[in-house]
Order: C-alpha cells, then structure tokens, then sequence
C-alpha cells in the first residue's frame, strides 16, 4: 500500500479574509482615543498651571491625530471611497483644538 500524495496548497495565492481592515480599524481606535485622552491631559495640565505638560500632551494628542488621518487616507485609497468619514472629520477636530491649545499655553506663557 502506497501513501496519498499530500497536495501543497502553497501554490494558491492566500485569503487574508477581513483581518487586514479589522487591523487598521483597531489602530484608528486607538489613535482616536490616545489623542482624546492626551487632549483631556492637556486641558487639565492647562487648568492647573503647568504649561509644559500641556504642550507635551497636545504633541501627543497632535501626533495620534495625524496618525488617525493617514491611516484613514491610505485605507481609504485602497477601497476607492471618501477619506472624510466622520472619524476623519473627529481626527481633525482634536487636531485643530490641540493647536489651539498650545497656542492658548505659549499665549499664558508669555
């Protein structure tokens, strides 16, 4: 009696499925909610006089912001649909109110 030959299934090319967009919709979470937190950190470090942990955490919340943005934008381009979905449109809201708030803190500061 002779084994079966087991048939290699290397030469199908391979279905990722769905968890490539469920990773990057994880990560956009995450952006989101690093820099709606470092924005609450920033109001607060703002409200309590320390000035430079409110620069250091709208930088955060500007980074998480512009992360969130791109990886919004590189998705977007692979599907063909608009990049300003709301979270888009949320992304760059925290933008604009971490830049004003570091604008507000060097304005206390100086």
């Amino acid at each position: 009696m002779t084994p079966k030959p087991v048939r290699s299934d290397a030469t199908k090319p391979r279905d990722p499925g769905l968890q490539p967009e469920r990773t990057a919709l994880a990560w956009q979470r995450t952006a989101l909610s690093t820099a709606m937190v470092a924005l609450l950190l920033a109001f607060a470090c703002l409200r309590g006089g320390f000035l430079i942990g409110t620069a250091i955490a709208a930088l955060v919340a500007v980074g998480a912001g512009a992360t969130l943005f791109f990886s919004r934008r590189a998705a977007a381009r692979k599907s063909r649909v608009s990049a300003w979905t709301p979270l888009t449109r949320i992304a760059v809201l925290l933008i604009a109110t971490a830049v004003l708030g570091v604008i507000f803190a060097l304005v206390a500061l100086f």
